[in-house]
């Protein structure tokens, strides 16, 4: 993923709770640089939310 496409998943994420439109391969390569906890992977769209590190990465980027 490019930096970018980070940041953006990140915004999704922050919003909604959910990793909506965000691909599972995705959604695991932001959980192993811990920047989101997936709260519920069982269902369709899984439930996550930010961790610290994910926060204040999503911060610095921010415009």
């Amino acid at each position: 993923m490019k930096h970018e496409e980070v940041v953006a998943a990140l915004k999704i994420i922050a919003e909604t709770g959910k990793a909506k439109g965000i691909s599972k391969e995705d959604l695991e390569t932001l959980r192993s640089y811990t920047l989101v906890d997936i709260t519920n992977p069982e269902e369709r769209v899984p439930e996550c939310a930010l961790t610290k590190k994910g926060r204040v990465m999503l911060k610095a980027n921010s415009k």
